[in-house]
């Protein structure tokens, strides 16, 4: 079994094809079927099922992708940056929405300006997506608002964040000097999408008090949120990093329960097999100043 064999498999898996893959190899069919057949024979396992002309990955074969994918991808990087160490390099970050919205603009801008020719590539969604992205190598480092709970990654803590329940400033519960949270599951919440990290403070407040509560809207969007509460009679669960403006425009309300905040730990995650080149490494000691 070679490097060689692991980049025919992969193109082959990727494309479910034998004659599309040995087309984007520039290699004849039988020299593909050849280096498929040998790693199944090395393995002594069924990579692929053949069915009316057609290749199914088999589970054997899925797994395999896993792995063969991260040993090409980084061996691709190890010759890059061998060979061409002063060449930038383009890194992918995964970011929570929040640590998006907040944190990574000005930490991106830093970077590049000693990085100028770096390219960046961001991609903001919730923490869990991001943990798998990393532990498969699409992502560089990820940046989230919970444990990642994967033997297989590095965990660095960066900096805090608070949770609040908070309402529009206008809401029946805004004026009060003291509120429960009986009295605040009688209205509708409107809350982040299920696995992010409001939407799991929530859960854990109300399963641990034994409260029922509605969720009638859903978004991935914290302003639409905040909108929301701005114009209906709702309640949420967000990051005092996020609800920063707004209590100072006094459009929502932060309510007065105890404790009146739920303090979280943002983590900065990478893989523990991850190459790190100077530019990341920089990119990391500028997150790890964060307050």
């Amino acid at each position: 079994m070679t490097l060689r064999h692991l980049r025919i498999f992969v193109m082959v898996y990727r494309e479910m094809s034998i004659t599309k893959a040995a087309a984007k190899l520039y290699m004849t069919q039988p020299s593909v079927s050849l280096a498929v057949r040998e790693l199944e024979e090395h393995y002594q396992v069924r990579l692929f099922n053949r069915i009316n002309r057609r290749i199914f990955a088999t589970e054997k074969g899925d797994q395999l992708y896993e792995y063969a994918k991260q040993i090409t991808e980084l061996t691709d990087e190890t010759e890059r940056i061998m060979r061409m160490p002063d060449m930038p390099v383009k890194l992918h970050i995964g970011s929570s929405i929040t640590i998006g919205n907040t944190i990574l603009p000005e930490v991106v801008k830093k970077f590049q300006e000693k990085y100028k020719d770096c390219e960046i590539q961001v991609t903001i969604q919730n923490s869990r997506k991001i943990v798998q992205a990393v532990v498969k190598n699409e992502q560089d480092i990820g940046l989230v608002e919970d444990k990642p709970g994967s033997c297989q990654l590095e965990e660095m803590p960066f900096c805090c964040d608070n949770f609040h329940f908070v309402c529009g400033s206008h809401h029946p519960l805004a004026s009060k000097k003291e509120v429960t949270l009986d009295e605040i599951a009688e209205y509708p919440f409107f809350m982040r999408e299920p696995g992010s990290a409001s939407r799991e403070v929530l859960e854990s407040v109300m399963r641990m008090q034994q409260i029922k509560y509605r969720v009638l809207w859903e978004s991935t969007s914290n302003q639409a949120i905040i909108h929301g509460l701005k114009m209906l009679d709702g309640i949420s669960v967000l990051s005092g990093r996020i609800l920063e403006e707004e209590i100072k425009k006094e459009t929502v309300k932060l309510l007065p329960i105890q404790p009146k905040e739920f303090n979280r730990q943002f983590s900065l995650i990478y893989h523990k097999r991850k190459n790190m080149p100077e530019a990341l490494k920089y990119l990391i000691q500028i997150l790890m100043e964060q307050e």
